[in-house]
């Protein structure tokens, strides 16, 4: 049964404390045209941020942080892997860099010939094969660059991409803070995303641990300023001034 009223008011005044707003949401995210899509990360973004508080005002143990663990590492690497296809393919799809991301070179095609004339050439290219073999059939192909299928890219692969366009860079500085190498760390979280579910969880012997869903949302933050820093050095973008901004004590986790 639901808790009483009064309970449950105190629990969303705790949830939302040091939430941003609305609008913040929409202006951290401005650069994302595809409405659908921008709405669709604020929700997450904000329902994990909302989870958070309240796992975290429960004190959450044992296997109730597991989980908690396990969503923000899920809804975070959901968001950066969402962001980097976004930027890449709007943004940046003229590049030669989103060009060989995208394609795949000496990719073999089989060349369908009407069977005379595959009988006719393997009596002509027989005798280049000096090892005793019969019945050799000659088949013919040709090398073809290719444009990949969209879920074979991996995502360390994007990312990689958007490093090389100098979307994400290896080092983050402002003020006292420093992020060593961003890239890495965001696929870092993807990777342990993937690890998530029961059965690779017993095989890989993956450690939840709480320190890396907090470096996935305080990754986030650099993360969005340098796509948004080169955005707008690109000309591709221009970002209006907003005092809207997450401060140091906003972060609590």
């Amino acid at each position: 049964m639901p808790l009483p009223q009064k309970i449950q008011e105190e629990i969303k005044r705790y949830c939302n404390n040091h939430l941003p707003n609305n609008d913040w949401y929409e202006k951290e995210f401005d650069f994302i045209h595809d409405v659908s899509l921008k709405n669709r990360i604020i929700r997450e973004f904000k329902s994990i941020r909302y989870a958070y508080k309240l796992y975290e005002g429960i004190t959450a143990e044992e296997e109730h942080l597991i989980f908690e663990i396990r969503s923000q590492i899920l809804a975070y690497a959901s968001i950066y892997e969402a962001v980097v296809e976004y930027v890449l393919e709007t943004y940046y799809s003229d590049t030669q860099v989103y060009d060989d991301l995208v394609h795949q070179n000496n990719v073999m095609t089989k060349i369908d010939i009407p069977e005379e004339k595959r009988k006719k050439l393997e009596r002509e290219l027989i005798h280049l094969v000096d090892n005793g073999t019969k019945n050799i059939e000659i088949h013919t192909f040709f090398y073809q660059r290719k444009r990949k299928a969209s879920t074979s890219i991996r995502f360390d692969a994007k990312c990689r991409a958007a490093e090389e366009l100098n979307i994400i860079s290896k080092i983050y500085q402002k003020g006292n803070k420093l992020v060593a190498d961003l890239p890495s760390d965001i696929i870092e979280i993807y990777e342990y995303r993937n690890a998530i579910h029961l059965i690779a969880e017993q095989r890989k012997n993956i450690d939840y641990e709480l320190e890396l869903s907090q470096r996935a949302y305080r990754r986030m933050k650099p993360f969005i300023e340098q796509i948004k820093d080169r955005l707008i050095t690109d000309n591709k973008l221009i970002i209006k001034n907003t005092k809207d901004t997450l401060t140091d004590s906003s972060i609590k986790n």
